[in-house]
């Protein structure tokens, strides 16, 4: 009798393991062990989607009426430009497969993984991005320099506020930290780094000023990348800490000899 109950209590499982291509248990009892693999896939659809929509959308003024290139030197300048954006896009996508696959890679539980891996490969992402955007302007002004003639890359999201800002959460929670332990001095130096802009104006074709200009572009793309270096120093160090305290806090004991 016994073994009949059993039986007709495997019903279920028995007629699912003989349903054909029938995979999804084994899906969602390995969701947690995938969802370093499903976030890489999700970063490298992007990279692709990245690639088509921007390509489209710098080509699509060559066929749409609506959109005037100009006459002249206008129109050369805006080719060039649209030339050089469209040669931009590949390693900017390249950034964001690169930060999938290093997802994908990953082997660290979900909390590390949700609260350290990827914010971690999202700060890369961002500062090499903006590093990009910096050389690529750079270019543009070099050329502009050399030839007397605008060229204007499009790289606009080099400025963009809100992605600066997630970028420069673990400076500012550094600047926190020490503000609550009265030191306003390194909290003044930390917003004077994060805030430290050495762009100019671009000068005129073939003068000193011009070509000034275009070094300290370049000298901008160094800092976004110094400052992407600095941010992920101090975000391992503020895990480290977070970390730490959680794990005293699952044992707490105070650091004292027994006499």
């Amino acid at each position: 009798m016994e073994n009949y109950v059993n039986q007709l209590l495997d019903l279920p499982k028995s007629v699912g393991e003989m349903l054909p291509g029938n995979s999804f248990n084994s899906i969602v009892d390995d969701s947690e062990n995938s969802i370093a693999k499903w976030t890489g896939t999700i970063y490298k659809f992007a990279a692709l989607v990245l690639v088509l929509g921007a390509v489209y959308g710098l080509i699509s003024p060559l066929w749409d009426a609506d959109v005037s290139l100009g006459e002249g030197t206008d129109m050369v300048g805006a080719i060039l430009g649209l030339l050089i954006a469209l040669y931009a896009v590949f390693p900017v996508a390249q950034v964001v497969r690169t930060a999938g696959d290093n997802l994908s890679a990953s082997s660290s539980n979900i909390i590390n993984f949700v609260f350290k891996d990827l914010i971690v490969e999202n700060i890369k992402l961002i500062g090499k991005v903006m590093a990009i955007g910096a050389i690529f302007s750079a270019i543009c002004m070099l050329l502009s320099w050399l030839t007397d003639i605008t060229i204007f890359g499009g790289f606009g999201y080099v400025s963009m506020d809100s992605v600066n800002q997630f970028a420069n959460l673990p400076m500012e929670g550094l600047s926190a930290l020490c503000g609550m332990f009265g030191l306003d001095f390194v909290s003044q130096v930390i917003g004077d780094w994060m805030s430290w802009d050495v762009s100019v104006s671009a000068g005129e074709a073939w003068s000193w000023e011009g070509l000034v200009a275009v070094g300290w572009e370049l000298v901008g793309a160094v800092l976004i990348l110094a400052r992407m270096f600095v941010s992920l120093a101090v975000f391992h160090f503020l895990y480290s800490l977070l970390t730490s305290f959680a794990g005293w806090l699952r044992s707490p004991y105070l650091p004292f000899k027994t006499m």
